[in-house]
């Protein structure tokens, strides 16, 4: 009958264990999502001057082709 009584502070300190080893893990997947939102606001800044950066190079290549067909008619030999 003593060993009931013997393991009961080794469960307790077992979950205490437990206890502490959870709250461990939610602190670190804390910091890995908000790692994760820093991640994610960086990429959408990335995508937005990615295609800011289309639009301008579409821009500039309707632009060379309006420039070229200007030439084309100043210049006959270039047809």
């Amino acid at each position: 009958m003593n060993d009931g009584l013997e393991t009961k502070p080794t469960l307790e300190t077992i979950l205490e264990r437990i206890n502490a080893l959870g709250a461990e893990m939610r602190a670190g997947f804390d910091a890995i999502n908000k790692r994760f939102e820093a991640v994610e606001i960086s990429l959408d800044r990335v995508e937005s001057v990615s295609s800011q950066t289309r639009a301008e190079m579409l821009t500039l290549r309707a632009d060379f082709r309006e420039w070229q067909s200007a030439l084309k008619e100043h210049l006959p030999a270039l047809r």
